[in-house]
């Protein structure tokens, strides 16, 4: 076959180098082929990677028009061909790899951070009597220790003191000095409990709640009266009827942060009759009120709208929901969503006593913003019989919690301006330890509850079982047998092995409802603790 005219940038590719058994014209068969079969482009490596914006895709279209430059003269000869297509491709693989791991730098000029508050946010803080009872014991063991209710918190102390504003629901009473007792359904705690709450990182607090007047009017203003004087900031109240709606205000890094607080149950109690008294926020549900005045929906989202107007950021709290509910009440979806278009950028919710999910949510003036519409128990005695695995699971859905994170961002958008807006948001999935019965059992003499990071304790038991597994290997009598596990030290295995699958089970139903897209790893704990 004559060879044809090459074109510019053109070169032969013979085949000399490829042995044909394929039967030539003449019909013999030991010979072989010496065909020119196709034109091949030159190809300058350093002149196409020195092409502006040479990248891996470019790379692959270059591989894939000298095929087709190829193929045509390639077609009536199958075995030449499939080694041109090796070729091609590896002419194309060592251009991309050449350059296709460095992209080219995307430079975002905006935006610039400024400024940021971080928070930490936590549900129902209930007084049962079992609780006291465990700050009690907590306190003879160490009654420095605020009445030993610090204690009660200790486990997750350091997430409140890591961030700017720790916050919980204090869902009771502080009225020493007009006290009707504390029993099931109505409460009271010392003032102990505030000085804890404040030395474990809780600065503020939701006092908007059904409970707050299970002490009565005077109870209701005396609670109020020790949050000030133990420095403890309080939304959801006011000092009289005309200030309940105003927000707190509270200030860090430059960035104004307002809290507004309310609850839409009151137990069937209702504000006092005179409007120069403490007032607490009370936004019921249409017709559940109990016959107690209070302001409907129209006034909240205007209240919130002023709260706005005076902050950079705000959060509303807010008591509301069914009891032990999974989910929100279909219409709680519709007023959080009207909230958030009315100026609030986070909503916490608390009530239920059990957790319910966490909804993210773009406002239509741009602003993202989150709802979590419950929290769950931070510290009851409620669930506390549950036995995993032999009780339906619903039943330990009262320990379930979580402690919700996130944070204001002050930010630089250049010729669009200065705002502030919601940035990181997390959850710390948190189980409310309860020895109830191992105290029925006899195992233990002194009442224990309080909260404890489930992603904390797991490594640590599951470290523990780890250490354990090679004791049992390498324990050894003197003949060198294998003496495995002492009677205590199997009892340990076998007791640290349930705990791990309790809070592995747990885990994973509480991050089934809340969803498990924020999960956070808690903080890093000094290696002497």
């Amino acid at each position: 076959m004559k060879a044809p005219t090459p074109e510019p940038g053109m070169v032969y590719l013979e085949a000399d180098a490829f042995k044909s058994t394929r039967p030539s014209g003449s019909g013999d068969p030991a010979k072989t082929q010496k065909d020119t079969v196709a034109l091949v482009p030159v190809i300058d490596r350093g002149s196409i990677l020195a092409q502006p914006g040479y990248s891996m895709v470019q790379g692959r279209r270059f591989g894939l028009e000298l095929g087709a430059r190829l193929m045509p003269g390639f077609s009536r000869h199958w075995r030449l061909a499939s080694v041109a297509v090796v070729l091609v491709a590896a002419i194309a693989a060592e251009l991309t790899a050449s350059h296709g791991s460095r992209p080219a730098a995307v430079v975002v000029p905006y935006p610039h951070e400024l400024a940021q508050v971080s928070f930490a946010v936590a549900g129902d803080v209930i007084p049962h009597e079992p609780v006291r009872a465990a700050a009690a014991a907590a306190a003879s063991a160490d009654p420095t220790n605020t009445a030993g209710w610090g204690a009660l918190f200790s486990d997750v102390s350091d997430v409140f003191h890591h961030v700017d504003f720790g916050f919980v629901n204090m869902e009771t009473p502080v009225a020493p000095a007009h006290s009707r007792g504390s029993k099931p359904f109505m409460f009271d705690a010392p003032v102990a409990l505030i000085d804890a709450l404040k030395a474990n990182g809780i600065k503020i607090v939701s006092f908007a709640n059904n409970h707050v007047m299970d002490q009565g009017w005077a109870g209701f203003a005396e609670t109020r009266e020790h949050l000030r004087e133990e420095g403890m900031l309080f939304a959801g109240s006011g000092d009289n009827a005309a200030d309940n709606w105003r927000p707190v205000i509270t200030e860090a890094n430059g960035i104004k942060v307002g809290w507004l607080g309310m609850t839409r149950w009151l137990n069937g109690n209702r504000n006092p009759d005179k409007d120069d008294q403490p007032h607490v926020n009370f936004f019921p549900y249409p017709n559940e009120s109990g016959g107690a005045p209070g302001a409907d929906e129209a006034a909240v989202l205007e209240a919130i709208k002023q709260a706005r107007a005076k902050c950079d950021f705000l959060v509303v709290s807010i008591h509301w929901g069914i009891e032990y509910a999974p989910a929100p009440r279909p219409e709680d979806f519709e007023t959080a969503h009207k909230m958030l278009e009315a100026g609030a950028s986070v909503i916490v919710g608390h009530h239920p006593h059990v957790l319910q999910p966490v909804e993210t949510y773009k406002t239509q003036d741009g602003r993202d913003a989150v709802i979590f519409y419950s929290l769950g128990n931070f510290l009851s005695n409620q669930s506390r019989t549950y036995v995993d695995g032999l009780m339906p699971d619903k039943d330990g859905d009262p320990r379930d919690s979580m402690i919700g994170l996130f944070s204001a961002v002050r930010k630089d958008y250049g010729p669009a301006g200065i705002r502030v807006e919601l940035g990181h948001v997390g959850i710390l999935p948190v189980w409310g330890e309860n020895n109830r019965n191992e105290m029925a059992r006899g195992q233990a003499k002194t009442t224990i509850i309080r909260p404890v990071l489930i992603d904390r304790e797991i490594p640590k038991l599951q470290a523990r079982l780890d250490e354990m597994n090679k004791l049992a290997t390498s324990t050894t009598d003197a003949t060198g047998a294998s003496t495995g596990l002492t009677s205590d030290q199997k009892k340990e295995f076998i007791e640290m092995t349930n705990q791990l699958k309790l809070l592995s089970d747990r885990r994973n139903l509480l991050l089934a409802r809340t969803g498990d897209e924020y999960v956070t790893d808690p903080p890093k704990l000094p290696a002497n603790k």
